[in-house]
């Protein structure tokens, strides 16, 4: 069954929304944060959703892409990844705004998720607990941790995993008290644009 929000979350908390658009898109063949549907670079996607739950926004990008998104005058803050962790995947990326930016949770989003719909992340906010570290949905038995709630409490695990050259964040949640939300079984708003061919004729 498909799951709809529920309202009112069980804590009152801030979020900090994390976008992470450091991927070198070579499955895609150009830069596929720029790529439009319907119109619409599919950045805009991630920022107009996290735009409603989040007091602000930090972009995540590499060197490559960090000028170009900031000649888009977005309002969020575009950053590099912190200089030693440059190009060690979405956990140096989630690190990077954690240090950026204090907050007591982070909302994760990918760039590349425009059918995301705002019942995901409102049964997100919904499950918050503060008796946990992260809030992970689990969709037809696979985790999404790049669509997901962090807390600070995580920040250093991260530094020490990265140091560890740990980069996996299936390793970060196997040592943090994560809520796994089991019961979301809607794939669609959980696609990623990896390729020209995942676009919708």
């Amino acid at each position: 069954m498909d799951m709809q929000a529920k309202g009112v979350p069980k804590v009152t908390v801030s979020y900090t929304g994390i976008i992470i658009a450091g991927g070198q898109s070579r499955r895609f063949g150009s830069p596929k944060a720029f790529a439009k549907l319907e119109g619409k670079p599919l950045y805009s996607y991630s920022i107009s959703i996290l735009n409603k739950y989040c007091s602000s926004i930090v972009l995540v990008t590499n060197s490559s892409l960090e000028q170009s998104f900031k000649q888009e005058n977005l309002a969020v803050q575009v950053i590099q990844d912190i200089k030693k962790y440059q190009g060690q995947g979405p956990l140096a990326g989630i690190f990077s705004a954690m240090t950026k930016v204090t907050d007591e949770w982070y909302m994760v989003l990918p760039i590349d998720v425009p059918f995301m719909q705002e019942w995901v992340i409102e049964e997100l906010i919904y499950q918050l607990d503060d008796s946990y570290e992260a809030i992970v949905p689990v969709v037809n038995g696979k985790k999404q941790p790049l669509v997901a709630l962090y807390h600070q409490s995580l920040r250093n695990r991260i530094e020490e995993n990265l140091q560890q050259g740990k980069r996996s964040l299936d390793q970060l949640l196997t040592n943090a008290k994560v809520k796994y939300l089991t019961n979301i079984e809607d794939e669609n708003p959980f696609i990623n644009i990896n390729h020209r061919e995942d676009f919708p004729e």
